[in-house]
């Protein structure tokens, strides 16, 4: 059984987590930066072993971001996506605005994931389709 913790991973187990996932490597300090910016964070661990992880960002208040979800390949499969979503969803129920603005982006596919939740497709009568800032990528703007 996975263990649900509110901490931080560390830098290490933070930059590893995000290389098997495929989302790229960033250095020890971006590392440390943006875990210290985070409002919200929860691990799940199977011992000592990170399985998953959920960071919040923002104000915590008017303005949430819901990021990194993620769970380690082999943990697939065994609902640490739902429990970590569901510890989210009790953080933003207690601490956002009524009229607060919780938003994330969702890799391509797992929209119906998020859609369980709560959060609904863009464009819809709130908000637009939405859009990204490119300059500090590599990903092509065309």
């Amino acid at each position: 059984m996975e263990l649900l913790v509110e901490q931080k991973p560390t830098i290490e187990e933070y930059m590893r987590i995000r290389r098997i996932m495929g989302w790229g490597d960033i250095s020890p300090e971006s590392a440390q930066q943006t875990l210290n910016a985070a409002t919200f964070t929860v691990c799940l661990r199977e011992g000592v072993n990170l399985a998953g992880l959920l960071r919040i960002v923002g104000d915590g208040v008017l303005y949430i971001f819901v990021a990194d979800v993620m769970v380690r390949p082999e943990y697939a499969g065994k609902g640490l996506g739902n429990r970590l979503m569901q510890a989210a969803i009790s953080y933003i129920d207690e601490v956002a605005d009524p009229v607060a603005t919780v938003t994330l982006v969702p890799m391509p596919g797992s929209e119906s994931f998020y859609e369980r939740f709560g959060f609904v497709r863009c464009p819809n009568k709130v908000f637009g389709e939405g859009m990204a800032y490119l300059k500090h990528t590599n990903v092509s703007r065309d």
